[in-house]
């Protein structure tokens, strides 16, 4: 958006504002100032007055101009295409220095143009350094001011201005227009702002002579229209250089004063010539308009005449000739919605004026009567023309947007305690309505009309915000707490499926069952059943009449199934829910193998049988390190094996069972021999690595081998060993069991030992030493003998 002081000038007097400071506090409030340059025009270029004008005997595309500059007449010899007689235009008199000539600096002196003497040069506006306007001299008028030859042109107001080019966020629509950069000013300094009025023409004539408007089906644009007789017209030379400055220079003088009023005021504006043939041919006599406003075909909102002239907020459907003169012109004054435009011209890909719509989805000005007042000054001011009195209208009541909240709301989202007549003050200040309640704390806040981005209670605190002050609002150190972005129930999800994944890779497939069982099989089975009292009441069949208890006796029957299918082999997992007695729900996690572990293959013939250590290693690879026990007799039932069973405990707690199949069970089924277990699967959730301490140094291993009773376990001397905490023994395991008739009731137990020290490498001594103390604790503790 490029402004200048002087179109400023023209809503809020900021004569005594240092152009400097104005910048800053625009910059300060959220209007990012680019730049800002003064227009310099060199000295002594002064206004003129052509009072004489006839051809160059020597040149056919010269002219010699008589030019009256106040205190002489200057004969001056110009080439311009458009110099004429009257003509005010400026001068570079003698001794003059234009700087933005085709080479450079330009030295105005006296000399000879095909033995004419000329003294001096009318100039053009980019010789001034002025954006280009025409393609011959400016030719001034009074809309820069009284002219009066041999004034200096840099004395004008429009000459003496400084140029605002100000950077936009796409919310601020508001301030795509003069106006809107003079309210923002009008709330920094507390200045008034002026507006256009409306024009009182004293024409007895009507629109409603001419014009009439219909709608057709829902609209939700407004529009606002009047009716212009133009009997001659030119665009005035301030019009020419305020769009020049701006790139918005039109075709016409028509087209220019509409696209200055909507650079001024932000409402959109368009005309339509009644005498255009492309629009409409009516006798003069007789001249009676229909407007019909409604959608066209792709839903925009459109004005029809014999046929669709232009949709509103998109641009003209017919090309124009605004060159005939005189004629009557319809003034139209349009808002519609920046959101609904949007969507539609997102949806549809239709021919449409840039510059229009970059207005229009940014949210042009709603205040159609602002628009039309400018529109009608200039006309009046600057045209021969009949401005018929009145209006046609099409007027939408539009809902206000009501923001609820209160001042401690405000003061919080700001980051300081501010009283609340000041937020009052302020909000006022940008032309927001505050409403009262009976409650002093709440209160009501109404955005103007043309600020559509303000929504929220946050959106008018940072309103209040940018013109208070960032400054203002004292540092607080920003206090950060990390959450955790997974839930519970999302780890303990990834945990199960990080679980089942590991055992997929080691070849089990993996099953899902129902929930329910059947209560007589569980019975037999040995397993445990919910209590009469809760169990279900209307099962969904007989076989499935209660809540299973185990993982087991369906993958049992599975296992059976899959057999009857000519699968000898099979490894298979589930995780699900299983209930307690008193219906209490855990999940858990069971595995089962049965038949052969490696198939019949070379250089297996007979395959590879499983055994129970091999199904052990296979659950720890999935589920990780754990310690078997002996099972305690109440866990004993059907499925397990009597002797090759165990109780599961990871960190010292009973996490589950792992056993060989009952082979009597398994006879029964008619099924191979097999193993499996069954894990609470709460005791598998993922722990934080702790990281330990460890050696640097070798580890030393002593093997020895004992005569002991068979009937201690190994669980009761390796506890025992390790509990006595003998230095540098790190580890005690079996490594085979021996047994003969002699030995009786007794057998020979290898055992090794692993020894190590944190600081230094062990000497034998130590070694010996450690191999001693263990010992000692075998003989004491079980009666055991060294085996020689």
């Amino acid at each position: 958006m490029i402004v200048t002081s002087h179109l400023l000038s023209k809503f809020i007097n900021i004569s005594q504002i240092d152009i400097h400071q104005l910048c800053d506090n625009l910059n300060n409030i959220g209007l990012e100032v680019e730049s800002c340059s003064q227009i310099h025009l060199p000295n002594q270029v002064v206004v003129g007055k052509i009072i004489e004008k006839y051809p160059h005997p020597n040149a056919d595309k010269l002219n010699i101009c008589q030019v009256d500059v106040g205190s002489q007449v200057l004969q001056i010899v110009c080439g311009a295409k458009n110099v004429a007689k009257d003509q005010y235009v400026p001068v570079a008199l003698i001794g003059s220095v234009l700087p933005h000539g085709k080479n450079g600096d330009l030295h105005i002196s006296q000399t000879k143009l095909r033995g004419v003497d000329s003294c001096g040069m009318i100039c053009s506006s980019t010789e001034l350094g002025l954006p280009k306007i025409n393609d011959g001299i400016m030719i001034l008028d009074e809309s820069i001011g009284k002219l009066e030859p041999g004034k200096e042109l840099k004395s004008y107001p429009i000459f003496n201005t400084f140029v605002i080019e100000i950077s936009l966020t796409p919310n601020r629509g508001d301030c795509l227009c003069v106006l809107g950069i003079a309210r923002e000013i009008s709330c920094i300094f507390d200045l008034p702002i002026s507006d256009y009025k409306e024009i009182d023409s004293g024409v007895a004539l009507g629109v409603g002579r001419i014009l009439q408007i219909f709608t057709e089906g829902k609209i939700q644009s407004s529009l606002l229209y009047k009716v212009i007789e133009i009997k001659q017209i030119n665009t005035p030379l301030e019009i020419q250089l305020s769009l020049g400055l701006n790139n918005t220079l039109q075709k016409n003088p028509i087209e220019d004063i509409i696209e200055y009023s909507t650079y001024m005021t932000g409402v959109i504006l368009n005309a339509y010539g009644i005498q255009n043939p492309e629009i409409i041919s009516v006798n003069k006599n007789n001249i009676e308009v229909s407007l019909c406003i409604k959608k066209d075909e792709n839903g925009f909102e459109a004005v029809f005449l014999d046929k669709k002239l232009s949709i509103i907020g998109v641009g003209n459907q017919i090309e124009q000739d605004f060159s005939i003169s005189p004629k009557i012109f319809i003034i139209e004054a349009s808002y519609i919605d920046p959101i609904t435009i949007s969507k539609r011209l997102h949806q549809y890909k239709i021919k449409e004026n840039k510059a229009l719509t970059y207005r229009s989805t940014r949210g042009s000005n709603p205040q159609l009567e602002t628009g039309i007042n400018c529109l009608c000054k200039m006309f009046s001011d600057f045209t021969k023309c009949l401005i018929y009195s009145g209006t046609q209208e099409v007027k939408q009541d539009y809902e206000d947007t009501i923001i609820n909240t209160t001042f401690n709301a405000i003061s919080n989202i700001v980051g300081k305690k501010i009283e609340k007549e000041e937020i009052a003050k302020i909000l006022k200040s940008l032309n927001f309505t505050i409403k009262a309640t009976c409650d002093d704390n709440f209160f009501t806040i109404i955005p103007p009309s043309y600020r559509h981005d303000i929504k929220t209670k946050q959106d008018a605190a940072e309103e209040f915000l940018r013109i208070y002050g960032i400054e203002n609002i004292p540092p607080i150190p920003h206090s950060c707490y990390e959450t955790s972005k997974q839930n519970p129930g999302y780890i303990q999800y990834k945990n199960q499926r990080n679980i089942a994944n590991r055992a997929l890779g080691m070849g089990f497939i993996e099953t899902i069952h129902y929930l329910f069982y059947q209560k007589d099989r569980l019975i037999n089975l040995g397993f445990p059943t919910l209590k009469d009292e809760l169990d279900l009441k209307n099962p969904i069949t007989s076989e499935l009449n209660t809540l299973r208890t185990s993982l087991i006796p369906a993958m049992l029957d599975s296992i059976a199934r899959n057999k009857n299918f000519g699968y000898k082999s099979m490894k298979i997992f589930e995780i699900g829910s299983i209930y307690d007695a008193n219906r209490q729900e855990h999940s858990s996690i069971a595995f089962m193998v049965n038949g052969l572990k490696q198939t019949e293959i070379y250089p297996y013939p007979k395959g590879v049988i499983w055994d129970f250590y091999d199904f052990a290693r296979s659950i720890s690879s999935i589920i990780g390190a754990f310690e078997l026990k002996s099972l305690d007799k109440n866990q004993m039932n059907q499925t397990i094996h009597p002797y090759q069973s165990g109780t599961i405990f990871i960190d010292n707690q009973q996490v589950g069972i792992i056993s060989k199949l009952n082979p009597i069970l398994a006879k029964e089924m008619d099924i191979y021999e097999g193993f499996f277990c069954e894990i609470n699967l709460d005791a598998l959730i993922q722990k934080h690595i702790l990281a330990k301490e460890f050696s640097k140094y070798p580890s030393s291993q002593r093997d020895m081998t004992v005569i002991i009773d068979e009937k201690i376990s190994f669980e009761e001397i390796r506890a025992s060993i390790l509990n006595a905490k003998i230095k540098n023994l790190k580890n005690i395991y079996p490594l085979d069991i021996y047994k003969d008739a002699a030995l009786k009731c007794q057998i020979a137990l290898s055992i090794r030992l692993v020894i190590q020290a944190m600081e230094t490498t062990l000497k034998e001594e130590d070694l010996i030493q450690v191999f001693k103390e263990t010992l000692e604790i075998l003989q004491v503790q079980f009666n055991a003998t060294l085996k020689e």
